[in-house]
């Protein structure tokens, strides 16, 4: 099985920023370690202040590859305090029956 994992908030308009800036340092860490299989998104709503988060592994039903990095701690430490709307998270195991951008030899 594969993993995808969805997460949606919405941050405080003085938090924007720093939520910002804390998901860069995860991305940026995740451009480092190159983790085979793995396609992970932050994307911004219109409003400015509500982001959505995909991730997905194409190889396993895991997400450690994200959510055990030292960078992620970080960024989980306070979501709560920058959030007007806390995340909602959908995680699936689920199985790849075809794609385009997807490759299950890695991305």
């Amino acid at each position: 099985m594969q993993r995808v994992t969805i997460v949606r908030y919405k941050a405080k308009a003085e938090a924007v920023a720093t939520n910002e800036q804390l998901s860069r340092a995860v991305f940026d860490r995740v451009r480092r370690d190159r983790p085979q299989g793995v396609a992970y998104g932050l994307f911004k709503e219109a409003d400015g202040q509500s982001f959505i988060h995909i991730f997905v592994n194409v190889l396993e039903d895991t997400s450690d590859s994200v959510t055990g990095l030292p960078e992620f701690d970080a960024f989980q430490a306070d979501i709560s305090a920058r959030c007007l709307i806390p995340p909602e998270v959908t995680r699936e195991s689920v199985e790849l029956v075809d794609s385009y951008g997807f490759s299950t030899s890695g991305l």
